[in-house]
């Protein structure tokens, strides 16, 4: 059995188990293969948008002899995924904004209430906000270490409801500002927020927006640094 990087087996552990799982992207299915051999789950569908790492998502699942609980499929997103029965969404490896885009296509997804595991590569930011802004719950998040990077994964499901959030929370979302390595991703957050803006303020030429734009990114990061400074590390 392959074994997974800490993004993925943090997946794994947001999954509830109680139905269908749609492992979205799923390239070579090792996370649709863990799934069912680790016993989390009885049924995934693997799909991706592309024939190639579907195949070997194919070759991968008929060598593990889990052709009777994987189905493939070849889908753009969730397009071509028939809802009925599930109940988790995992969708690992994309942007931010391509995950936001995913989930707004499959209006279903709100109606069923499906838990939805997120992994975020890049534009974490634009992720939350999106989720935030279209009633959607962060219900935990977590930083994991791979190799030599830190990503978030995100828990949330439909709650139907707006959710009011502060300005900041869109780069700290369901994170833990007293323990690792939740606090080590915030502190990159916050560095990266204020030399953004500090870049932006000694720009040439700048405009009233780009000084407007650096001071809050600034403010931003100064707000995050202020909360992990004013908390005990656990």
């Amino acid at each position: 059995m392959i074994n997974l990087d800490n993004r993925l087996k943090q997946c794994a552990e947001f999954i509830s188990g109680k139905g269908c799982a749609v492992d979205v992207g799923t390239d070579h299915a090792y996370l649709a293969v863990h799934l069912i051999s680790s016993g989390i789950c009885k049924e995934v569908i693997a799909c991706d948008l592309r024939e190639g790492p579907l195949q070997s998502a194919k070759e991968h699942i008929l060598g593990e002899g889990l052709q009777d609980k994987i189905k493939t499929v070849l889908s753009d997103g969730l397009d071509n995924i028939p809802p009925d029965g599930v109940s988790d969404i995992i969708i690992a490896g994309m942007g931010g904004e391509l995950i936001a885009k995913i989930i707004s296509r499959a209006e279903w997804i709100r109606k069923n209430k499906v838990n939805l595991i997120l992994q975020p590569m890049t534009k974490a930011n634009d992720l939350r906000k999106f989720l935030f802004q279209n009633g959607f719950k962060i219900k935990c998040e977590k930083a994991v270490r791979s190799e030599s990077f830190i990503y978030s994964v995100i828990n949330a499901e439909y709650s139907e409801t707006s959710n009011a959030y502060e300005d900041y929370e869109i780069y700290t979302g369901g994170l833990d500002f007293h323990s690792e390595p939740d606090r080590e991703y915030l502190k990159i957050q916050a560095n990266r927020l204020i030399i953004a803006g500090q870049g932006m303020l000694k720009a040439e030429n700048k405009n009233k927006d780009v000084i407007l734009n650096g001071k809050e990114k600034i403010r931003l990061g100064n707000i995050i640094s202020d909360k992990l400074n004013s908390v005990r590390k656990d």
